[in-house]
This record gives structure tokens, sequence and C-alpha cells, in this order.
């Protein structure tokens, strides 16, 4: 008994390249969420980690070497999904994507220390308006008398 093979054609756009980027993938809500591009090609990629997706739903990806784009989810498996931008990248910005170094995080400090900003004085501000400072007396003279009056008047 002979058992065939069947080739199964793997219709992709085009070439698919493995790159391992970190990126940042915006869902319609605007969140933003870290996630992994696992591969990446001039019409799509493959990317892990993040939110669940939906199929079908459009996100926008940015990453090192291509900026921001549009995509919209057309496969999952588990945790991974596969996306296609809605527009094409060029072969350039496939080019810079490939060919980007690993970007390291902004260093935020993050104890007390010298401060950018030690050197500038603070600056003046007034804490009340002069109207404010008016009616602010005004009431407190009033409530003066008022108090000396009750006096008065309780122990008479």
């Amino acid at each position: 008994m002979a058992i065939t093979a069947q080739i199964i054609s793997d219709d992709r756009g085009s070439e698919r390249f493995p790159v391992g980027l970190n990126a940042t993938l915006r869902d319609q809500v605007t969140r933003p969420h870290d996630v992994m591009i696992e591969d990446l090609s001039l019409t799509g990629f493959r990317l892990s980690g993040g939110p669940a997706l939906e199929l079908g739903s459009e996100a926008s990806i940015g990453f090192a070497g291509i900026g921001v784009h549009q995509a919209r989810v057309t496969r999952q498996d588990g945790s991974i999904y596969g996306c296609e931008f809605v527009t094409p990248i060029t072969q350039e910005m496939l080019t810079r994507a490939l060919n980007a170094g690993p970007v390291s995080p902004i260093a935020f400090p993050t104890g007390p220390g010298p401060s950018l900003l030690d050197h500038v004085p603070e600056p003046h501000v007034e804490p009340y308006s002069g109207r404010t400072k008016l009616v602010i007396a005004t009431i407190a003279a009033t409530a003066g008398w008022a108090v000396a009056a009750g006096l008065y008047f309780a122990l008479t």
C-alpha cells in the first residue's frame, strides 16, 4: 500500500526573514503592548506576546527600521499571530528593519540624585490675586468684630 505525499504550497506574498525584533503593538483602543516580531516580510509579520487579538482586527505596529504601520490579523496559533500590513512595506524599510541593531530602552533616573533642573530657580508664584487678598482681609476683619461682639454680649 503506497502513501502519497501531498506538497502544500506556501502562498505567501514575499519571502519571510527571521528577525526577533522588539516592537510596540497598539490595539484599536491605542493601548501600547510590547511584542516580539518573530519573522518579517514585505507583506506581513508573525508576532508573539501582547494582548489577545481577534482574526480580522486591525492594530498598528511600530518597530525600528520601518516606523508605525497598520496591520490586520490574518492567522492565530495560540498566542502567536500572523499579520499582514494594510499597505506593504518597501524593500528599503525591510532592509533597515533587518539591519537594525537592538534598541536599548531609555534609562530614566530611578532614585534621588542630581537632576537636570537643579540649577533652575523656582519661579515666583503669587499665591493669591489682589482681589482675593482683599476679600480674605475683609472676612477676617468682620469675623474678628463678630467674635468681639459675641464676647461682649455673652459677658454682659
